[in-house]
């Protein structure tokens, strides 16, 4: 959300807040954690000599654990996980501050200790480290080594009268040299296709000259089994050998692969159903008995069960048949094996959306924000065969901020009924149904306006849902509630298709692949006859722990017929819902939302009253980021911004508009909190022509501003 220059001194705060503020305050000193009398609380562990290996990787094992701190991670790796890779050392950029009061304390045990001494050594070995020894373990008060409680004999100070005291550990390790791999060796792979041959190969984790790692030879024999059942290899089994000379420190590896026949798919099974119809499970599963077994056909099957949302838990479970002397028949019965969730979900809640408004496929800017309530009830076994419906409600009171960031709110609400009904006509085709009302200010012109939009679309999804499409008709109908407004009420009918491919490794914090996505529409019969046409391409790239990351998007309306009754920026740019814009959080950061493109005055005409965020009939967009983690939740940006939003039927690549600038980003469980502020370049607006007027200049932290700043949730592509 972007705010406009003046700012408002903001109101005194109620002493009714100010009270609850205080007992906030003291519920939370209340609430420090304490020691019990008769134990140690473990303050800190210390770690030496650990210099090869990852501190942090080490740690993960332990079952022992010093009193969590606050603290902020520079390295952008996040906490590791128990025998997971990478193992080796890097650069420790955690700074580590201080203990909340409530912070529990993780009480000292002796046996669990001293089983954490032996897990250090254990841990070593199993990353090539046969030499590795623990050779001292120190504890500061010295009586904790000898008993893990607390009592008079005790040399140590007390928290407080009534409570234990604090411990620090200390352990040393003795590193030594480490295990390197000499030779490695595959076997039962000479009957196999040239193809997965190589994949066997390249499955390999640990080359040669290497320190030997267990977790990373399993993870060669696990990449080595996935690859051979991804080409129909049903009942392959590895075995694996590994011979250590610990005083030569080499390690000699051999794994023997046995494929057995290539296998096809026996019979399919539901279990776990109740009574939730067996046959659009298997439906949508999609799996034939004679169909070519690969693992990847399990996975998408499992994908798609699940998307039902009728199940808490799926599971598509294999079977290989095996005969009288449990050889490879090449027959793998299938287990749909399911949970069925609740079928009936209802719920009241809130939120707040700031600064954006979907409109079909595209999401579009908008100087609003809005804090709403929410109610809705859902059932997901509607009249038998896994039909879904849904009706929520949002009323909102919406803020449309112009220079005070905080206007006083206008009332809406928001209404929608989505019926889905799976196995239409095809398999994994989906019917869906949805009708929505909202009442309230008009996101982009905020006068009061009634819109009754309705849907009907065939929706199908590919290859695990890395495609998706959609097609049907759509209907919107715009009444303007408003006496004063020069905006006419109108009615538009189009079909509407959709298509995209989602190529990214993550659709939430994409660090490397690439979507791409189309939108079409062709109205006709009613207010106009158009085409409009949006395609849109995106590209992930890791550069290190640096994502660099682009943009490329372009918009097209081609008005062929307006109503006599539309007023007349209507009948020339396209319904309102629809029509082409850009600047704003999600699309030119150098611009307030929707108004990049020309100024009101540009068209010379007086009987087409444009504003600043009027749309146009043209637009284009390019950006790129570079995207820098700064720890596992913040990240910061720097990125340009180029485009232009043209009222008159042609692109104007010359005019670049271009705009500079940088971000922050904190990470939340509903998507990064955004903070950007983009800079318009002096003389990189229009090739070869002066800068156009600046016309919407803002403030920041009382300082004129040639661009704009954003807030929001969500990265902008």
């Amino acid at each position: 959300m972007s705010t406009p220059s003046a700012a408002s001194t903001p109101p005194p705060v109620p002493s009714r807040v100010r009270r609850a503020l205080g007992l906030a305050v003291l519920s939370l000193l209340g609430a420090c954690a304490s020691i019990p009398a008769d134990r140690y609380g473990i303050a800190r562990i210390e770690l030496e000599g650990v210099e090869e290996m990852d501190e942090r990787a080490l740690r993960a094992c332990l079952a022992s654990e010093e009193r969590d701190r606050f603290s902020i991670d520079f390295s952008g790796r996040g906490d590791p996980s128990c025998g997971t890779p990478p193992f080796e050392d890097s650069a420790d950029l955690r700074f580590r501050m201080w203990s909340w009061p409530w912070t529990d304390w993780p009480l000292y045990d002796r046996n669990v200790f001293e089983r954490d001494l032996q897990r250090i050594e254990r841990w070593y070995r199993a990353r090539g480290y046969y030499d590795a020894r623990v050779v001292e373990a120190r504890h500061s008060p010295s009586s904790a080594a000898s008993r893990d409680r607390v009592d008079e004999s005790s040399t140590c100070e007390r928290e407080d009268d009534d409570e234990g005291c604090r411990l620090s550990l200390a352990v040393r390790v003795e590193e030594g040299e480490p295990v390197l791999v000499r030779s490695r060796a595959l076997h039962g792979q000479d009957g196999l296709g040239e193809t997965l041959r190589g994949e066997l190969d390249e499955a390999w984790s640990l080359e040669v000259g290497e320190r030997f790692d267990e977790a990373l030879y399993d993870r060669t024999k696990q990449k080595m089994l996935r690859a051979m059942r991804e080409r129909g290899f049903g009942c392959a089994s590895i075995e694996g050998r590994v011979v250590v000379d610990p005083e030569l420190r080499r390690a000699d590896l051999a794994i023997t692969v046995a494929p057995g026949p290539r296998c096809h798919l026996g019979e399919v099974t539901v279990t776990g159903n109740d009574d939730l119809d067996a046959d659009v499970i298997l439906a949508v599963a999609d799996l034939e008995t004679g169909q070519r077994y690969t693992g990847s056909l399990l996975d998408e099957a499992q994908h798609y069960v699940y998307s039902l949302g009728a199940f808490s838990t799926v599971e598509v479970i294999g079977r290989p048949l095996r005969d009288e002397n449990e050889a490879c028949t090449g027959i793998v019965d299938v287990e749909i094996r399911v949970t069925p969730g609740r079928r009936l979900r209802y719920g009241l809640g809130g939120g707040v959306l700031a600064g954006t408004w979907q409109s079909g496929l595209e999401q579009q800017d908008v100087r609003q924000w809005d804090v709403h309530a929410l109610a809705f009830v859902e059932h997901r076994n509607f009249l038998g065969g896994l039909r879904r419906i849904r009706l929520e409600a949002r009323p909102k009171l919406v803020f449309q901020p112009v220079t005070n960031p905080f206007p006083a709110p206008r009332f809406g609400i928001d209404t929608r009924l989505t019926f889905r009904q799976p196995s239409f006509l095809e398999r994994r085709t989906n019917l869906v149904v949805d009708a929505r009302y909202d009442w309230g200010p008009d996101p982009i012109d905020r006068y009061f306006r009634h819109v009754l939009d309705a849907s009907i679309a065939l929706q199908r999804s590919f290859f695990d849902g890395r495609i998706a499409t959609s097609f049907g008709p759509r209907g919107n109908v715009f009444i303007v509630a408003d006496d004063d407004v020069p905006y006419a009420s109108f009615e538009v009918l189009f079909l509407d298709f959709s298509a995209q491919l989602d190529l990214r490794d993550d659709n939430r914090r994409p660090t490397k692949g690439m979507f791409a996505s189309l939108e079409l529409q062709g109205a006709g019969f009613l207010s106009w006859d158009y085409v409009r046409v949006v395609p849109d391409l995106r590209g992930y790239a890791p550069l290190g722990r640096v994502v660099l990351a682009g943009r490329f998007r372009l918009g097209s309306m081609h008005i062929f017929r307006a109503s006599d009754s539309l007023d007349p920026v209507s009948a020339t740019l396209g319904p309102n819902p629809y029509r082409l814009r850009s600047g704003g959080a999600s699309s030119h950061r150098g611009f307030l939302p929707g108004y990049l493109g020309d100024p009101p005055e540009a068209s010379g005409d007086p009987d087409l009253p444009f504003t600043y965020n009027s749309g146009g009939l043209r637009r284009w967009e390019a950006s790129v980021e570079l995207r820098v983690p700064v720890s596992e939740s913040f990240g910061v940006v720097a990125f340009a911004d180029m485009g232009d939003v043209n009222r008159d039927p042609a692109f104007r690549f010359n005019y670049l508009r271009l705009a500079v600038g940088g971000g922050l980003r904190y990470d939340t469980i509903i998507g990064p909190v955004r903070f950007d502020i983009g800079v318009r370049v002096p003389n990189a607006q229009i090739v070869g022509e002066d800068d156009p007027p600046v016309g919407t200049t803002v403030k920041l932290f009382g300082l004129p501003l040639r661009g704009a700043f954003h807030l929001t949730i969500g990265e902008a592509f």
